[in-house]
């Protein structure tokens, strides 16, 4: 029997997600803006007028709105209406703990909150290849992943409630931050007589953005392993000539500049003789958790 999905905010992703979605499935979309119901209704899908209307008639609700708090009120409000036993898929932009609040709304009438983040663009989910990250899949895993396959080729269960969520985040925040890195790097190098390409070659090689990915956390840190490779006095040094370099020619350096900060921590923490992957083990000091 085909299921039919509840898609509430029809802005321009969940317009998108509704579309792609009603190509398998019965869809009901609704938008508290009506310029937005119009638009999806002239796309021949059913739209309604009243939130509580959809949720008496659906087997799943995706969420795509613009803000946690409206995400809430969305779920008190239908919540009540909504039959025992579905799932709610939180697809917005949150934190974690906005996706425990929903749970919490939710618990109590017997509905499932499950968290999907999306990474990629309008284009990805049109194309039915965007990369999801999903929170608690739970029970409810083979249901919500035929529906959630046709908006992605990636799902990737991330963990328990909200980490899904957390993944987006984590993801966004590692993007932008070496975005900065890469635009510092790369003004030091023009300055100092690189050519743009020379530089984009540099930096796509395995040594500098790869390696300290796949070989520092997943071989190294992963296994608390720290013996032998290059020492964190080592990197420290590197670090301080690249600072002393910019300063020589008057490069602004924001991240490097930070980052930093950490090998000097490392060297008063006796890690100087480890391979500089140990700075993990700073953070499992100051956040209490175990990498390996």
């Amino acid at each position: 029997m085909t299921l039919t999905l509840g898609v509430v905010g029809l802005g321009r992703m969940g317009n998108v997600i509704a579309r792609r979605l009603n190509r398998k499935y019965h869809v009901i979309g609704y938008d508290v803006q009506p310029e937005q119901r119009y638009r999806l209704r002239e796309k021949g899908i059913d739209v309604r007028d009243v939130l509580e209307d959809l949720a008496a008639d659906v087997d799943m609700v995706i969420l795509s709105l613009p803000r946690p708090d409206i995400s809430l009120d969305v779920v008190r409000s239908i919540a009540p209406c909504l039959r025992r036993g579905i799932s709610i898929v939180e697809t917005s932009t949150v934190l974690p703990t906005d996706v425990q609040r929903l749970h919490d709304v939710c618990a109590p009438y017997g509905i499932r909150v499950m968290d999907a983040a999306i990474l990629g663009g309008i284009s990805h989910v049109e194309e039915g290849a965007a990369t999801l990250l999903v929170g608690d899949l739970g029970s409810d895993e083979d249901a919500a992943r035929n529906v959630l396959r046709e908006l992605s080729s990636d799902i990737r269960p991330m963990g328990t409630l909200g980490s899904g969520m957390a993944g987006k985040v984590i993801n966004n925040a590692v993007a932008h931050s070496v975005m900065v890195l890469i635009v510092e790097a790369a003004a030091l190098g023009i300055k100092l007589g690189m050519t743009k390409q020379a530089v984009y070659e540099l930096l796509r090689g395995e040594t500098a953005l790869s390696r300290p990915l796949t070989h520092r956390f997943y071989e190294r840190i992963m296994h608390g392993d720290y013996s032998g490779g290059m020492s964190t006095d080592n990197a420290r040094k590197d670090s301080t000539l690249a600072i002393k370099l910019a300063q020589d020619i008057g490069v602004p350096l924001f991240s490097i500049q930070s980052t930093h900060t950490v090998y000097e921590i490392a060297a008063q923490e006796e890690l100087a003789n480890l391979d500089y992957a140990s700075i993990a083990t700073l953070w499992e000091k100051w956040a209490g958790i175990k990498f390996v």
